[in-house]
């Protein structure tokens, strides 16, 4: 009876090992699974994807694994991905990518934003540039620094910036600012002629994500 009692806890322990041995190879795969899942987006440490970021990301290694950009899409990586509303039947994905790439980008954007919007089923997809503001130096500000505010940094610089990557790879030919009594302004677009057939569908998305992300 002695023996027999000994067994049995050594078969339950041997049991229990080989079910603690399993979860770990599981996890361990599910999280090897995760990183590739996610390798194409980088975000500081500790924050989450979002869904429309996992959505691109996987759309990415895909293209990157099975498709004609395979070379051109490595060592390429976006920081951020959010979905704008354009209208109650239209959805714009816009993908935030490292300053530094955004000429290795701009290469294959044409064939990329084509590619992707396949992927996304049928949803507009615009590459903006990750830019940061720098608000104007004062007398009372904490932190003066030596060096003097780039111009690249200020609010209307980033603003147009921001206008030149969404109409992207269309160039602007001109520019046509109104103020009104309320302080309000509207902004009238010119495009290059030859771009009308890629940029006449997307003319909403472009209104809307701008105001979106200009305020």
């Amino acid at each position: 009876a002695v023996v027999s009692t000994q067994s049995g806890h050594y078969g339950r322990g041997v049991l229990n090992f080989t079910t603690l041995l399993y979860q770990h190879k599981f996890e361990q795969r599910e999280g090897m699974a995760l990183f590739s899942h996610m390798a194409k987006l980088m975000k500081p440490s500790g924050e989450a994807a979002n869904d429309t970021e996992s959505s691109v990301s996987q759309a990415l290694l895909d293209l990157e694994a099975n498709s004609d950009l395979s070379a051109a899409l490595r060592g390429l990586y976006f920081v951020g991905a959010e979905e704008i509303v354009v209208r109650d039947d239209k959805v714009a994905v816009v993908i935030h990518i490292p300053f530094p790439q955004q000429k290795i980008y701009h290469k294959i954007q044409a064939r990329l934003v084509r590619e992707l919007e396949k992927k996304l089923s049928g949803k507009h997809v615009i590459f903006l540039a990750k830019r940061r503001i720098l608000s104007k130096p004062t007398r009372h500000s904490r932190s003066m620094s030596k060096q003097k505010r780039p111009r690249s940094r200020t609010l209307t610089a980033v603003h147009d910036s921001i206008l030149e990557d969404l109409c992207y790879p269309a160039e602007i030919c001109g520019k046509r600012r109104r103020f009104k009594l309320d302080g309000s302004q509207q902004i009238k677009v010119h495009l290059e002629k030859s771009s009308q057939i890629n940029t006449e569908t997307k003319l909403d998305t472009f209104m809307s994500v701008y105001k979106n992300l200009t305020g």
